[in-house]
This record gives structure tokens, sequence and C-alpha cells, in this order.
């Protein structure tokens, strides 16, 4: 009774391969969105009142069958399995379907084969993905037939051939990892799960001296797991640049060493302002670039206009210019934000346009819009989206470059080649091998950045 009587009744979503979730919603407008993954015994018995709990304290919940979700892994033809990006299609599915006024990046929650499975999502996908974690009863083995696929930095190991692996150690998760693990627990034992947990960067273990596997108890580890949650609700809040600049856009500022008269403005894929994002924004930097990143998720969650963005933006670039007056702009888009910056620049100030050296498409599509759909991360294809990319771009004077990955779709950049921008073909697919060097070089070398 003491988790049901805060939370809205349950109700039921399909989606995908997740089948049937439980949804526990709270009374008022959510604050965070959970994505609960149960044991293997699927979503029954404790999680619920876990799940109510959370939901109590003001979050959106999810509560995701592992049972079921298990079974549509198993039937991928694929070597591996990459979770993270139905997680993330999830996330957002949800927050659409629930109306949140902005995208926030959700926490993870997992119980027994959820809790393993979560630290998995977590070492996989690229950081800024998600917020972070809670493994309740946590140990390093799962049952599944194929492994988890190594994206952004996980690696495992088989136990038993096509039937279970044990997922390595990393030297850092990317998000917050909190595990809350019984002292009295007999299938994960807490001495061998210290052992593993042990050194890893970005992980906080809670021991539960009077706990074992089944957290029958609820005052024996609710207390802490309030708290684990209350970090991740405040863990990974985007810095406000005080005393720097004033703006509403969801910016980050990378700064070079030393001064500079070179400023890029960079707009993120739609996955937002992950690991891939920053980690090219932090190459630029490094060769005397300032960079401002746009999270494109967060700020395109709600729809906007050309004009809107280009006023935003032209705000940001009109405060440098009026601080160095010899600035120089360059403008640059991976993907959901490559398709965006042509409209961008044919609608700058003119002072602004004169001081711009170039325009910089990473893998555009040929159609755009200003707003996130779910269809677009699904790559479902069933939408008419109003603004052609290659159009506006053919109407951009400003000097302009493209740049696709081999494995990238050829008809798409043969559109482009016809836009009358250079078209360049790095290795690699869709994130170019994360090789953010080639990116650079060849980019610092075709729009002349001194």
């Amino acid at each position: 009774m003491l988790f049901s009587q805060c939370a809205i009744a349950q109700q039921t979503f399909s989606y995908g391969s997740f089948g049937k979730l439980s949804m526990y919603a709270p009374k008022g407008k959510p604050n965070a969105l959970v994505l609960f993954v149960s044991g293997d015994g699927g979503w029954q018995f404790g999680v619920i009142n876990m799940a109510k709990f959370l939901a109590a304290q003001g979050a959106l919940v999810a509560g995701i069958d592992a049972k079921h979700f298990a079974t549509s892994m198993a039937r991928s033809k694929k070597d591996c399995y990459y979770p993270a990006a139905d997680f993330e299609q999830l996330s957002m599915a949800l927050q659409k379907k629930y109306q949140f006024e902005s995208y926030q990046k959700p926490i993870l929650v997992g119980y027994s084969y959820g809790a393993t499975l979560i630290y998995g999502l977590i070492a996989q996908a690229p950081a800024g993905t998600f917020r972070g974690g809670i493994a309740l009863g946590f140990c390093p083995d799962i049952n599944m037939a194929k492994p988890l696929c190594k994206g952004s930095g996980l690696s495992s190991h088989i136990l038993k051939p096509g039937k279970s692996y044990y997922l390595d150690r990393s030297e850092k998760l990317a998000a917050p990892f909190w595990v809350l693990n019984g002292v009295k627990d007999q299938t994960c034992p807490f001495n061998a799960t210290a052992d593993f947990l042990k050194g890893i960067g970005n992980v906080q273990l809670v021991s539960l001296p009077k706990v074992g596997h089944g957290f029958s108890i609820a005052d024996n580890w609710l207390p802490q797991f309030r708290m684990a949650f209350q970090k991740l609700q405040v863990a990974g809040q985007p810095s406000q640049n005080a005393g720097v600049l004033k703006t509403d856009m969801p910016i980050e500022i990378l700064e070079p060493k030393g001064a500079t008269r070179e400023l890029m403005f960079m707009i993120s894929g739609d996955g937002g302002w992950t690991s891939f994002d920053r980690e090219l924004a932090s190459t630029f930097a490094t060769k005397g670039i300032k960079v401002i990143g746009l999270d494109a998720q967060k700020y395109f969650w709600n729809a906007k206009t050309p004009e809107q963005t280009t006023k935003e933006v032209s705000e940001i670039l009109t405060y440098f210019q009026e601080r160095e007056p010899n600035i120089n702009f360059s403008i640059m888009g991976y993907s959901f934000g490559a398709c965006v910056i042509p409209f961008i620049a044919n609608r700058l100030p003119e002072k602004l346009r004169k001081a711009t050296t170039g325009l910089v498409l990473l893998s555009p599509d040929d159609q755009a819009d200003f707003e996130i759909h779910v269809a677009d991360m699904l790559s479902l294809g069933d939408r008419s989206e109003p603004y052609d990319v290659v159009a506006e771009l053919k109407k951009v004077s400003l000097h302009k470059l493209c740049i696709f990955g081999f494995g990238e779709d050829s008809e798409i950049a043969t559109k482009f080649r016809n836009t009358g921008a250079p078209v360049e073909i790095l290795p690699g697919g869709h994130h170019f091998d994360n090789d953010y060097e080639a990116i650079a070089a060849k980019v610092i070398s075709s729009i002349a950045i001194k």
C-alpha cells in the first residue's frame, strides 16, 4: 500500500521488441523517465513495488519484462545484440507519448538479470545516452545466445557456448552506475561483486547487510534505493555557462588553449550531444577552435522553424562577434544537425554571413524537419518531411563541404554532389570509425580554418 497510494493506476503500452510494458505514472508531471528491467522471471512480484515507489517519487516508470525482451533479442540474426539503441528509441517514444516538455535522458533500473543487462547497456552506449543506472542484485554473468555488441566500450567472453556470457570490467562507465547488493546474497555473492566493481570509474557499490537476492523486506533496502535514485536525478544536468552567455539553447562550449579567432557552431545528431559529438568537438578545440555544441535532441524535441532557430543561433554568434570583431565562424552539423544547417546559413544576418568561412555537413540526409520524431530514430521512412535539404544547399553561397562514411548510402552522396558542394568519403559508416582526427583534418583543410 505504501507505494500504490502515491501513484496513478497501472497502464500498459506495447512497443516493438519490448512487448507489453507496465507503465506507472506519477500524479503530476513526471520529473524523470525510468526504464526498469525485471529479473529473468518476468515483470512480477517485488519489481512492481519498486516501480510504484519510483512513480511516487515523481518518475514515469516503464516496467520491462526481461523474459519477453530476451526472447525478442534471441530472434535477431545479427552476430551480436545492441539493445542500447532499443532502449533509447523506447525512451523517445514514451516521452513523446506522455508529452514530456523537453527530452530527458532515461534512468535505467534493473533487478538480477536486468541489473546485468543495464550494466551492458551503459557500457556499450555512447556517453550521454543514459543518465545512469541502478542495479539491484548484480553479477556480471548473463544468459543469452549471442554476445552484446562492443559498441562504445563493452567486452565479454563466453561462459557456455550459445547459452551465457560474462560481461567484462570496463575501466570507466559513461554514466553513473549504482549497485545495491545484499551481503546475504547467495546468487550474486557480495564479495565477488565487490571485487568485480573495484576500481571501475563512475560506479558506487552500496552494501545491504540484511538483504539477500530477493529484496523482500523494504526497510532493509528502500532508504539506499531512494538515495541512489535522488543522486541520479541530478546527474548529468547540463552546465549553464553562467557568466559567459545567457541562452536557453542546450549548448556546451569547448574552449581551446589560448586565444582564438575561430569559432565553430556544431549541431549534433538526433541522438543528442553524445560522446561522438563531444569527442569530435574536443578534437577541433585541440586545434585552436572554440566549439559551441548544440544538443539537437533537446533543442528540437519540440518543433522549431528555420527562422526561429536562425534567430537563436544568430544571437549566440552575435554575442561572440561583439567581443571579437575579427572572429571567423564556421557551421557544422552531424546527421540530423547536418540537415538543418543549410536553412540556418541562408537566413543569417549579413554581418554574420560575411564572417562565416564555411558550412560542413557530416552524413546529411536529403530531407529534414525541425523536430525530433521517433520515426526518424526507427528509420521507418513513413513521414513526409517538409524541408528539402538538397534544394536548400544549392542556395548556399558560402563555401560548403559534405562528408559521408564509406558504408553509407551512395545515392544520397550523389544527390549532394549535384549541389555543387565537394563531397568527401571517409572510411567507416555513419560514425566514420570514430576517426575524429580524419574528420577534423578534412574540414580544416577544406574551409580554410586558420
